[in-house]
């Protein structure tokens, strides 16, 4: 028979080394509640520094696009300046251009009338009478049967030919202004005129032309 004080003895035993498992299990527990506890707080705290890190990101990506608007208002900014001063430099070109063509139309309708006054020569008088009127030319070495006279309607027209001398090939011309070939002057007439009355002479280097007026009737009217 087993003693009972040695059975006694080795459930004190059992029981003892039961509790110290016991502690051990309790120990382990609570070292990895620990070491979790502490885990978690790490991840808290990577987890926070992470979300620092990214919102950190974001304010540079922010503040990367408001620099990025800002350098593009500031150029367009600048091209709206530098569009202005193209088109300004464009309108003063253009006011320039435009007060050149005046100029020149100036010039060119000077030279026009200039011209316009040259081909209206040989210089003539026009005078008027009661009865007529009397046109003096000016054709100095133009012969009589060089000249042609022709009435139509209110004006009459004069051709003149200047005969062009012969040129010595020695000869240099420093300058030439007298009038050779066929010149003609259409004048236009005040009045109507009786052409088959019309007259000229020619005499002196002077064409003289007496053109007889139509006389007008006038119409008395009775009063009654």
């Amino acid at each position: 028979m087993v003693d009972k004080d040695e059975m006694k003895e080795k459930m004190g035993d059992i029981k003892s080394s039961v509790s110290d498992k016991k502690d051990d299990v309790s120990n382990s527990i609570n070292q990895m509640k620990e070491d979790t506890q502490d885990k978690t707080d790490e991840m808290k705290e990577k987890m926070g520094n992470i979300k620092s890190s990214v919102s950190d990101k974001k304010d540079d990506v922010n503040d990367s696009i408001n620099q990025m608007k800002e350098d593009a208002q500031n150029q367009s900014d600048d091209i709206q300046e530098e569009v202005g001063k193209k088109r300004t430099q464009a309108e003063k070109l253009l006011n320039d251009i435009m007060n050149a063509i005046k100029v020149k139309q100036v010039e060119v309708g000077k030279t026009l009338s200039d011209y316009t006054t040259a081909l209206q020569k040989p210089a003539a008088d026009i005078m008027e009478t009661n009865d007529s009127i009397i046109i003096k030319i000016d054709l100095p070495a133009v012969k009589k049967e060089n000249i042609e006279l022709g009435i139509a309607g209110e004006s009459i027209d004069i051709i003149a030919k200047f005969e062009e001398e012969s040129e010595d090939e020695d000869i240099n011309y420093i300058q030439k202004e007298r009038s050779y070939g066929e010149t003609k002057r259409t004048i236009k007439l005040p009045s109507e005129i009786k052409v088959k009355e019309a007259s000229a002479k020619f005499q002196d280097s002077v064409l003289t032309i007496k053109l007889p007026k139509i006389e007008k009737e006038v119409h008395k009217i009775d009063i009654n």
